[in-house]
């Protein structure tokens, strides 16, 4: 627990002399940690037609269309009927564009009405995905 605690306050000690923390091996999966509304980039609130394809929770391939609820350069928020868990890995097609990108799931909320928020990142980044054709 000494560990833990002392960890945390030498990252609160960086953080208040403005410093980025040591690098971690995997920044990704601590950014998905840190809460669903923390984004690197800026999100634009506008609907984009996606094509959502991978494997359910009972490993059966699955497809489902959805609309962004935002977007920003390294994923978006979307709502899914299908069940998806925390950092499963999803194909994304932008039906504008039909630009393909490989995603995982960073965060997913309450189901409500059958459906659930799920927070997608960008497994490597791609920034003509969001472009008009």
């Amino acid at each position: 627990m000494s560990r833990i605690w002392e960890a945390l306050r030498q990252a609160e000690r960086q953080r208040s002399r403005g410093e980025d923390p040591a690098p971690s091996a995997d920044r990704a999966s601590d950014k998905a940690h840190e809460g669903a509304d923390r984004r690197e980039g800026l999100r634009h609130s506008h609907s984009v037609s996606l094509l959502i394809y991978g494997s359910d929770a009972d490993k059966q391939p699955f497809h489902e269309e959805a609309e962004t609820i935002d977007a920003h350069e390294n994923g978006c928020s979307l709502s899914l009927e299908t069940v998806v868990a925390h950092g499963q890995r999803l194909f994304l097609t932008n039906m504008r564009n039909q630009a393909e990108q490989e995603c995982r799931v960073i965060h997913v909320g309450k189901r409500v009405c059958g459906k659930a928020r799920v927070g997608i990142e960008f497994v490597a980044p791609t920034p003509q995905f969001w472009r008009p054709a």
